[in-house]
């Protein structure tokens, strides 16, 4: 339960923008929750890829589309 309520929080923090950048809070916190939490080891191995391609677009300076993807794993990580 604790963990479905920071999940919902990080997806208000990257529904708004102007908070925060995707790429330089919210990355690093999906990426906390992913070594907190227990989640389906397939679960587990989708986000883990989604993570390794938001990084390439963060480094590529699209942080638009890492904020779509890091929005779509933190809403995988709500479902569980």
């Amino acid at each position: 339960m604790k963990s479905a309520l920071i999940a919902i929080g990080l997806v208000v923090a990257i529904s708004t923008p102007s908070f925060a950048s995707s790429c330089g809070t919210d990355l690093p916190a999906l990426k906390s929750h992913l070594e907190k939490d227990e989640i389906q080891p397939d679960v587990k191995a989708q986000i883990e890829d989604m993570v390794v391609q938001a990084e390439k677009l963060c480094a590529a300076g699209n942080e638009k589309e890492a904020g779509d993807i890091i929005a779509d794993a933190t809403s995988m990580l709500t479902a569980q």
